[in-house]
This record gives C-alpha cells, sequence and structure tokens, in this order.
C-alpha cells in the first residue's frame, strides 16, 4: 500500500511538473530505407524532476523506440552512457536535450514522426493550463524513390527567444536544407496530446498584435507583444524538390515548436543595415562587410548562422563580435565546387544588444541575406567545321567531379551575348537552341553531325549541368560553318504573279569542295519542287548537264496563292549518285492582314540565308505602277492612313545575307503581288465597370464607363451595352446577353436573389465603315457576388436554469449549407460537437457531452467549419472565437 503511494505521488508529480520549452524532430538518411531521427527539446533546466534521460518515438509506421539522450556529461541520475543535457548559452534556465535513433523502414511512403512528452512547461499565456497538457511534436517524412532520399532541415538559432513589450520581435529559425531542396514557411497551431492543435495558439484576446511568417525568408515577426509572459508558437518548414517534368513536390516537412518570454524593456531594437544578396563563382572567395548599431546606444552583439557556416570549407565571421554600440565584421567564404545548388544559401545575421539590468529582457534584431554559388563557364571552346558536321572541344571542366553532363547549345550566326556575372545557362533571348548533351563529367568534346545548312556559320555555346540540376555560366561562343559538298540555294524570286501563268526564278551556288576520288565526273544538278513551306513531297522540275548551269524559270505557277519550296540535288558520274542535297528554300510569300484604315503586311519564308529587311511596293487603286513606301527592319509593316474599303495591292523585296564566308551578297527576292482592303475589324474594349453591392440590402447597381483610351478604338460611336450573367463561375455565358439596350451609365438590381457572375459587354459602330456593321467587345472581368452568410455569436451565456440566457445560441445565422460546430475548454478537450444547423436551432446547455456534467465557468473557444453557397458551388469557410460561461 505504501509503495502504491509514492508512486501515485510520483506520478502526480510528473504529469503536473514543468518542463518543456520548445523543440523540433529532424532526420537525416543513412542507407536504402534508413534513417537516423534527432528529437531536440528545449527543457526548464530548474525542473529536475521532470527531465527526460529517454524520450519515446512514434516513427510513423505503427512502431516505436526509446530514445536515450546523448548530450552532456553522463552521471547516475540516468545511468552509463547516457547524457543529462547542457545548459543553453545566452539562456534563462534553459536546457538543450539531444536524443538520438536510426529506424529502417518497411517501404517508401509518407511517414509522420512524432513524440509526446507529459510536461510543457507552465505558464504559457496562450496554452491555457499548459502545465497539465503534453507537449507534442511532429516531421513529415517523405520516401519517394522517383524524388530520391531526402534529409530534412537543420535549424540553425534555437527556438528560445526573448522579446520586449511595445517592440517589435523578429526571429528566424534558420533553417538549411543540404539537398539544396526550396523551403516554404507557414504558421500552424502547437499540439498536445495525441497531436491535436491548440486553437488558441494565435487567439486574438491571447496574442494581441497579429503574428505573421514570411514564406520564403523564415522571418517570424510580431507586432507588438503587448503582455508579459511566455508564448508559445509553430513553424512548419515544407521542402519541395522538382521532379523530373518540372513540377515541385513535397519531399518533407519539419514543425518546430518556438517559445519567446516577453518580458518589460526600455529600450528598442537594434538595427542591421540589410546587405545583399550576392554571387560567387565556385572557387571564389566572397567577402563582405555586415554593420549592427544599437540606437540607445546600447552594447550590441553581432553573430551569423546558415548554410555557409555547416559545409565544408566553412565560413567566418572576422572582427570581435562585441564593439560598444555599434560593429561591424567581415563575412567571407572561400567556396568550392560541392557548394554550386540552384536554391541560394541563407546567411541569418543577428545583433543582441545588452540589457540595462538583470530583470530586462535583451532586444534582438535579424538580417537575412541569399548567396548563390555558380559553376564557373566552361573553358576554350573550340568549332572546326569538315564534310558534314562541326566537332567541339573543350578544356577539362574545373568542377568535373560535380557534373553529370555538359548541353550543348548552337545558333545561326554570332550572337554577340555576354553573361552578367550572375547569370547561368543560356536564355532563349540569345538565339541558341538546345541540340544535345555531352553525357560524362569528363567529356571535352561533341560531335555536330546533323547540321542542316551550308553556307552558314554555327555558332556554339556549352553549359556545364550539375547533379543537382544546377547549371554553370555559358562557355566563350565558338562558330564555324560545315564544307561546302552540295549545292546553295541563293534566289527563289517571283517574276510574275498568276494563278496559272505564275513564273520564279531559282538561283543556286555550285559546291566548293568535290571528293573527286569518291564522287568523279561528270556532274550535274536535279531541280526539285514542292508546295507549302514545310512540304517534303519533292518531284523533279529538271536536270541540268553542265555544272555551271546555275539558273532557272520555272513558269506556269499559281504564284498567287502557293508557296512553292525548292531544293537541288547534286549528281556525280554515269549512274547520277547524289553527292548532296541543297537545304529547300522558298520564295517569300506575302500575307495582308485588315484592320481599321490600315493593311498589315508579314510574309513567310524559308531558307539557308537570313532576311534582314525588307522594302515594301505598294499600288493604289486604279493605277498600274508600284511605287516604295517604307522599309522594315522588323517581320512586318503596317501601312496606315489608308481608306476603309478601298482595294490596295503590295509585293516586297527582301534583303539577306549568308552569315557564312565567301557567299553572294546581297540576297534580293520579291514575293507575288496580294491585294487587300482595309476595314474595322478591332473590337472595342470592354467597359470598365464598378459595383456596389448591399448584400444584405439586397441592392446591386453598377456603373459603366467607356474605355476609349489606350489600345481601344477611338473613331467609333457608343451604341449600348450588354449583361450576361451565370449562376456559378465554373458555368458557360449564355450566347445571347440577359439584359440588353443599357443606354444609361447605370444599371441596377434589387429585391431578388443577387449572387452569380456577371459581365458586360459595349456595342460600337465604325462611322467610317462604308457597311457600319456593328461590333460587340469582349466580355469584362467576371464580377462574381455571394450571398451574404453571417454567423454572430454571444460572447457569454449562463446556463443556470433561470430562464434566462440558459443557451448558447447564435445571434446571427444566415447562408449556412451545412457544417459542424465544435466548443473546447482551455485544455483543448472537446466539450461539445454538433451539426451546425442543429446547434442554430436547438443552441448548447453547457454541458460536457463526455462527461455529461455542466462545464465549470470559464472561457471556451469554439470553430464553426460550414459550408456556404458561393458563385463557385458550396465552399468551406470557417469562424473562430471564444465565450464565456457563468453560472
Amino acid at each position: 500500500m505504501l509503495r502504491f503511494f509514492a508512486g501515485l505521488i510520483l506520478y502526480s508529480f510528473v504529469l503536473h511538473g514543468t518542463h518543456n520549452r520548445a523543440g523540433e524532430i529532424t532526420y537525416r538518411h543513412i542507407s536504402g530505407l534508413t534513417y537516423e531521427i534527432t528529437i531536440t527539446t528545449y527543457t526548464k533546466e530548474s525542473s529536475v524532476a521532470a527531465d527526460r534521460c529517454s524520450l519515446t518515438v512514434w516513427w510513423g509506421d505503427n512502431t516505436t523506440s526509446v530514445l536515450n539522450r546523448l548530450n552532456g556529461p553522463t552521471n547516475l541520475n540516468c545511468g552509463p552512457g547516457i547524457g543529462m543535457g547542457v545548459s543553453l548559452a545566452n539562456a534563462n534556465d534553459v536546457k538543450l536535450n539531444i536524443y538520438r535513433g536510426t529506424h529502417t523502414y518497411p517501404s517508401a511512403g509518407i511517414y509522420t514522426i512524432s513524440m509526446e512528452d507529459p510536461n510543457r512547461n507552465g505558464g504559457v499565456s496562450n496554452i491555457p493550463g499548459s502545465i497539465s497538457v503534453p507537449f507534442y511534436i511532429q516531421s513529415v517524412l517523405i520516401i519517394n524513390p522517383i524524388l530520391g532520399p531526402n534529409n530534412s532541415v537543420t535549424l540553425l538559432n534555437p527556438p528560445i527567444d526573448d522579446a520586449c513589450l511595445n517592440q517589435p520581435y523578429i526571429h528566424n529559425p534558420g533553417a538549411f536544407d543540404q539537398d539544396g531542396d526550396s523551403l516554404a514557411f507557414t504558421l500552424v497551431n502547437c499540439r498536445g496530446a495525441g497531436g491535436v492543435e491548440f486553437q488558441t495558439t494565435y487567439a486574438p484576446n491571447l496574442v494581441q498584435d497579429p503574428v505573421s511568417i514570411d514564406p520564403v525568408t523564415g522571418d517570424f515577426q510580431w507586432n507588438i507583444p503587448k503582455n508579459q509572459g511566455q508564448y508559445n508558437f509553430a513553424i512548419l518548414i515544407s521542402e519541395f524538390r522538382k521532379t523530373a517534368s518540372g513540377q515541385w513536390a513535397l519531399i518533407g516537412q519539419v514543425t518546430r515548436d518556438l517559445q519567446i518570454t516577453v518580458g518589460p524593456c526600455n529600450n528598442k531594437p537594434p538595427v542591421i543595415p540589410p546587405v545583399g544578396p550576392f554571387c560567387v563563382i565556385a572557387g571564389q572567395t566572397l567577402q563582405f562587410s555586415v554593420a549592427a548599431f544599437d540606437p540607445d546606444f546600447r552594447n550590441v552583439t553581432l553573430t551569423a548562422t546558415g548554410g555557409p557556416f555547416v559545409l565544408p570549407p566553412p565560413a567566418t565571421m572576422l572582427g570581435a563580435s562585441t564593439d560598444s554600440a555599434s560593429v561591424t565584421r567581415i563575412f567571407r567564404w572561400t567556396t568550392s565546387c560541392n557548394h554550386v545548388r540552384p536554391q541560394p544559401y541563407q546567411v541569418f545575421f543577428r545583433a543582441e544588444d545588452q540589457p540595462s539590468n538583470p530583470f530586462e529582457n535583451p532586444l534582438s534584431a535579424y538580417m537575412t541575406t541569399d548567396i548563390v554559388v555558380i559553376g564557373p563557364p566552361p573553358q576554350n571552346l573550340q568549332a572546326v567545321g569538315t564534310a558534314g558536321r562541326i566537332e567541339l572541344s573543350w578544356n577539362l571542366y574545373s568542377c568535373s567531379d560535380m557534373v553529370k553532363r555538359y548541353k550543348i547549345y548552337r545558333r545561326e550566326g554570332p550572337s554577340g551575348f555576354t553573361p552578367d556575372s550572375c547569370q547561368t545557362g543560356l536564355p532563349p533571348s540569345t538565339g541558341f537552341a538546345l541540340i544535345g548533351f555531352s553525357d560524362g563529367s569528363q567529356a571535352t568534346s561533341y560531335m555536330d553531325s546533323l547540321v542542316p545548312k551550308m553556307g552558314v556559320k554555327y555558332c556554339y555555346r556549352i553549359v556545364a549541368e550539375f547533379e543537382n540540376g544546377a547549371e554553370s555560366i555559358a562557355s566563350n561562343e565558338a562558330c564555324s560553318e560545315v564544307v561546302r559538298t552540295a549545292p546553295v540555294l541563293t534566289n527563289v524570286d517571283v517574276e510574275n504573279t498568276s494563278q496559272t501563268q505564275g513564273i520564279i526564278h531559282i538561283r543556286w551556288t555550285p559546291p566548293k569542295e568535290i571528293d573527286t576520288s569518291n564522287f568523279p565526273p561528270p556532274y550535274s544538278y536535279r531541280l526539285y519542287r514542292t508546295i507549302g513551306i514545310d512540304g517534303s513531297d519533292f518531284q523533279p522540275v529538271k536536270d541540268f548537264s553542265s555544272f555551271i548551269d546555275t539558273v532557272f524559270t520555272d513558269s506556269l505557277l499559281n504564284t498567287e496563292g502557293l508557296l512553292y519550296r525548292y531544293t537541288v540535288d547534286f549528281l556525280s558520274g554515269q549512274n547520277q549518285k547524289v553527292v548532296g542535297r541543297a537545304y529547300p528554300a522558298t520564295q517569300p510569300f506575302l500575307e495582308l492582314t485588315p484592320s481599321n484604315r490600315a493593311l498589315r503586311l508579314s510574309y513567310q519564308y524559308d531558307g539557308p540565308w537570313q532576311n534582314d529587311s525588307f522594302v515594301v511596293y505598294r499600288r493604289e487603286a486604279g493605277s498600274i505602277t508600284f511605287d516604295s513606301i517604307g522599309l522594315s527592319t522588323e517581320p512586318s509593316y503596317l501601312d496606315t492612313g489608308l481608306t476603309n474599303g478601298s482595294s490596295y495591292c503590295y509585293y516586297i523585296k527582301t534583303i539577306g545575307a549568308f552569315t557564312g564566308a565567301g557567299m553572294p551578297a546581297p540576297i534580293l527576292n520579291r514575293s507575288q503581288i496580294a491585294c487587300g482592303v482595309p476595314m474595322d475589324t478591332a473590337l472595342p474594349c470592354p467597359p470598365r465597370v464598378k459595383v456596389d453591392y448591399r448584400c444584405e440590402e439586397k441592392y446591386l447597381e453598377f456603373q459603366f464607363t467607356f474605355n476609349d483610351t489606350g489600345s481601344c478604338p477611338t473613331d467609333v460611336n457608343f451604341l449600348y451595352y450588354n449583361m450576361y450573367f451565370k449562376n456559378r463561375k465554373s458555368d458557360e455565358y449564355p450566347t445571347t446577353p440577359s439584359v440588353s439596350n443599357i443606354t444609361q451609365p447605370t444599371y441596377q438590381l434589387q429585391n431578388m436573389n443577387l449572387s452569380g457572375c456577371y459581365a458586360f459587354t459595349v456595342v460600337t459602330v465604325n462611322p467610317q465603315d462604308p457597311a457600319q456593321p456593328t461590333k460587340e467587345s469582349r466580355k469584362s472581368p467576371d464580377i462574381c457576388l455571394s450571398p451574404c452568410p453571417e454567423i454572430q455569436m454571444p460572447n457569454v451565456f449562463t446556463p443556470n436554469s433561470d430562464g434566462q440566457n440558459d443557451l448558447l445560441l447564435p445571434i446571427k445565422w444566415s447562408d449556412v449549407l451545412s457544417g459542424t460546430i465544435t466548443i473546447f475548454n482551455r485544455w483543448g478537450q472537446i466539450v461539445y460537437l454538433s451539426e451546425a444547423n442543429v446547434f442554430a436551432e436547438k443552441g448548447w446547455d453547457g454541458i460536457d457531452q463526455s462527461s455529461g456534467r455542466p462545464c465549470p465557468e470559464g472561457t471556451y473557444f469554439y470553430t464553426i467549419a460550414v459550408q456556404i453557397n458561393t458563385e463557385d458551388g458550396p465552399q468551406p469557410v470557417d469562424f473562430k472565437g471564444n465565450i464565456t460561461l457563468f453560472r
């Protein structure tokens, strides 16, 4: 009996002892399905009786293990080889505890690793009754063979910090991901027994000013603590990794439980002026100054954490960390190839001032800067052209051990591109196209055997691609051309435009180098023709027995309506063996697009030369001669000032050149003659619409502004507005308007169901169009209106059976489809759970549904999760708050 009584006393003490302040669970991949898990907790050092020599971890696969504490000195209190933890430097009554173990999982999957300990420390202001509720932390391990193994983030800044009354507070967990995954930060609720969330974590009546977190940097901000005490919050750090298809996939999560102690202060936080961001080429040393000063002239300490201090060789901070009211230190990091990765490294600088007395909390400030380590450019790229191919070579890459492969890029002609100091890869604007890969980290050459054109200078650059997906700076540019062993087309010129009598003049150059041993004379040509810019069904047009015969006039063509594509074969010997074929070329084919008092000219073309510009020739209505009216260096030309309804005819002469050496220049070719009639095809812009929606009054007013500015047609006459309506955003608008011929600048709807989506068009006419057709604009952006669901709860109710205010009933409850209401006591335990509309009708009588007993006086918290009707259909909405129960 005595042993039972003593055990009961011990159990009661442990259950209600004051212990855990903060912590998190992290993990590291060992091999295969085996991971090392680390539980880190921060506890009250003074709470000796509630100290934990070991903790139980739930692995997430329905198994558990007991992990011994491994840090700190050992003594008989915990047993041989079990650590006692260590005091956290510069913290009051805080002990750091580390527990570690390995576990092999049965298969790929998603596993929630968790730890629950009976004791939080007492007095946590936003977790009422914290001394009586468990401390619970969890992390998510995702084993995905497609994404590869994962190591969780490491949190370099401790989750114990001080804040001052009425002063902005900032904290950063110092998250570092050694895999280079992308991180996202969100605030979540702290958890208790069984992982149940404390809904009071961010309750406005307990936390006062809002708490927020930067989703990219992880800066946790509280502006402004207004009450003294201890507060716990939780930060969820999610890791994302790119899949092979370029999509971001969740790869892991760590939740940190953070404790902040708010105390009185008579000072302002230090200031760290921002620096960066920075980029550095692997192998170079990055060095910059960081300063901190205290506006109250108190001594300030400047320190830093982050990935660069973890990876070898680590970064260093030069200079003394403390120097009166201001301090300047030098960040220095000599980078190496293993530091290259797509994601930037974050460095977290922290400045902390010195309190004026032992009862005052120090104030701190954080500044985060990004450092990107990029791969150096491959060196000494060379290009040498031979028959049918161009051979590339380069020096062995300086970071070859970290490289997966080399990406080969090609374009026609020099680019003039010079990458910025931090620019990796090759942007599409340079005109380079990816043509292949040279696999293997030790590769130093590549053969381009699919060079399509002769007479063209091809320019190359290469980019090293690292195993983690990072790209290097692009190499230097190297250019060459293949040996001309086949003809090269130089002209496809329209001499006459007709549907049946069209004429095209074709010209080519002979091969420059001939392998006479393999391809002996006599030599000849065969000209082919097909239809369409991508046509491939070539039909022979003519054979030429003379090697110097390189001109042909093709007649009886439909040059008015068809684009013709030509090529030439070079033939050898008596059996007419094909030595090589010319890259195909077409005539410039002119197209006209009408618009209001204008015609836009553009053309199609394909060939081995590049057209740099074209001259525009126009024939007026009734005239028989063409006059030059303009020159365009762009692929199109807009002829303006025309008369709608009149006919205008055009042809263009393209001016081009080859990028290869020794080719004829300039290359001039004419298009067919094309005629068009300008007309107003431009639609008016949608109207601008403002809305006055008074949901409860069932009143809706639209105000219209006719849009005739910017790119909108200005020479049109307004006729009226049309209104289109649909019930839901996912629906399609009907083809005919719900209301038409709205000629006033306002339109009203009232005393009806107004929810749904509205859009408006404007109808105009152009007085300069001979036929004067009406034109309707595109629809204005959707204006989607929801009904006005409203839930309003009282602050107090008194279930004392006096017939007054005995039930908790909503004050307002409208437009709710379905849902639930949950009411918690201050320890997070559910005392009432009901279907929402049943509650709205019958109310809650203050009885605990679990025990059947009347709930005691105090504050209770509710969450109402309901579905409401919106323009998208039923949507979930949460209402949260608290009520006070008096008896």
